[in-house]
């Protein structure tokens, strides 16, 4: 196991930031901050993380890495083909991920977009957009939810906002020269013709 030691103001300049053994979940390694350390700045992932401390800054990875919450995050996350799990509380921020997003904490933001599913079974407000979003049981929110394909309900969620299905964008394409259009340039030839 690896770990390294890095800066912060809240812990003697020290925070633990420990990266672990590949996870069964995803088959390759994860980086995690301990419970107790706060991070303030942008995180750029390469590979898993989970926070169970505090962040004020932004969350982004290029790749498909995925990021658990399990303590408190100020700032948006980005994953581009990762899943974001809150189980802890998101505080303030946007999360836009590549895969499904799954909420069993707070989640106190402006949007999620999802292109996967979004799962709530805990509290949030604010809009989310996704292919899919199922709301469970325990689930208390406001907010737009916007849906591409499926959505669920659970008895016992208490939910106020308004929900909409998104239709996808029609492109309109040219289409080619049809055969009426030349007839009526030979017609118009022919007349000029007599």
């Amino acid at each position: 196991m690896f770990n390294k030691r890095e800066p912060s103001s809240e812990n003697h300049g020290l925070t633990d930031v420990r990266m672990s053994e590949p996870r069964e979940l995803t088959g390759k390694a994860s980086n995690t901050i301990l419970k107790g350390n706060k991070l303030m700045g942008d995180i750029n992932v390469t590979c898993d993380l989970e926070l169970s401390g505090d962040i004020e800054g932004n969350i982004i990875s290029k790749t498909d890495s995925n990021i658990f919450i399990k303590g408190t995050c100020s700032g948006d996350i980005e994953t581009k083909g990762g899943r974001v799990d809150i189980a802890g509380s998101m505080l303030q921020g946007n999360i836009n991920a590549g895969s499904d997003v799954r909420i069993t904490g707070k989640f106190n933001g402006g949007e999620i977009v999802s292109e996967g599913k979004i799962y709530i079974n805990g509290e949030f407000s604010g809009k989310l957009e996704g292919k899919e979003i199922e709301i469970g049981p325990n689930a208390k929110g406001n907010g737009d939810l916007l849906y591409r394909e499926n959505i669920s309900i659970a008895r016992g969620a208490i939910i106020e906002g308004q929900i909409c299905q998104v239709q996808q964008e029609l492109v309109l394409l040219k289409s080619p020269p049809t055969q009426n259009t030349i007839e009526k340039e030979d017609i118009k030839k022919e007349i000029g013709n007599r």
